[in-house]
């Protein structure tokens, strides 16, 4: 049995991953649109600007696994 600090320790933990994971996709998306107007420099340009994602912040990463914590203080189980 995981005891509150390893339970606390995964969820940070999964919360990253999730993040990581949503992150690779924005960027993948941003690329695959910068690839499509690599012909024309400008419009490369305002795609990559328009689809380039933000990294979330500490303070996100902590929202994503509190959310994720809430299900262990449920106690209506």
């Amino acid at each position: 049995m995981s005891n509150p600090y390893q339970i606390r320790s995964d969820l940070l933990a999964m919360a990253k991953n999730m993040m990581d994971k949503q992150y690779d996709m924005q960027m993948q998306i941003a690329q695959n649109m910068f690839d499509m107007h690599k012909e024309n420099a400008e419009q490369a340009v305002e795609a990559w600007e328009k689809y380039i994602p933000k990294m979330y912040t500490p303070e996100e990463l902590m929202a994503k696994a509190k959310e994720l914590y809430t299900f262990v203080q449920d106690d209506k189980k």
